[in-house]
């Protein structure tokens, strides 16, 4: 697939997987967070979280084997997951099934309003999947980015499988 071919796949998916992955309602409920374990770093505020980390605020709820709440060089927060896989499951807006994604690493990046999925990268949402190495969500935009794996001799590939219904639907 090249080009305009892959840009129409990637909006049609990006129908599929509904238009807003992060719910404005979600970020204005408390963050709460349970794990086996935290240790806070002074001065440099940085704080993770280890075994069986479970994070919720509002739909939006993250499971990872640890999690690390830090501040990049703008001050602004930084909170990564990583698991086997960590997962992400949120209920978008305007639709009735959820977005579950999962990947080796998770990140969000609060100022740059991205999520980014790194390893074995897959979102899911009502029988529509996008898998890849790398996968980037820019919430403001509502932007996806898919990157396949580098593989030595092979060209990057990126996984997308559409539901037929959906198509018929012109969802």
């Amino acid at each position: 697939m090249m080009g305009a071919q892959r840009i129409s796949v990637l909006f049609l998916v990006l129908g599929l997987l509904g238009s807003s992955a992060v719910l404005s309602a979600d970020t204005d409920q408390p963050i709460e967070i349970s794990a086996d374990s935290a240790m806070r770093e002074e001065p440099s505020g940085k704080t993770t979280y280890r075994g069986d980390v479970v994070l919720t605020q509002g739909s939006l709820e993250i499971r990872a084997d640890r999690l690390v709440f830090s501040f990049d060089a703008d001050d602004t927060t930084l909170i990564t997951a990583t698991g086997n896989p960590a997962t992400l499951k949120q209920q978008p807006e305007n639709t009735d099934t959820p977005v579950d994604a999962s990947a080796t690493t998770i990140e969000y990046h609060e100022k740059a309003e991205r999520v980014r999925l790194v390893g074995n990268a897959k979102i899911l949402q009502d029988g529509a999947v996008i898998e890849g190495n790398t996968i980037e969500y820019f919430v403001g935009t509502q932007r996806v980015m898919a990157a396949g794996s580098p593989e030595t001799g092979a060209p990057q590939r990126v996984k997308v499988t559409i539901p037929p219904n959906s198509l018929r639907e012109g969802k």
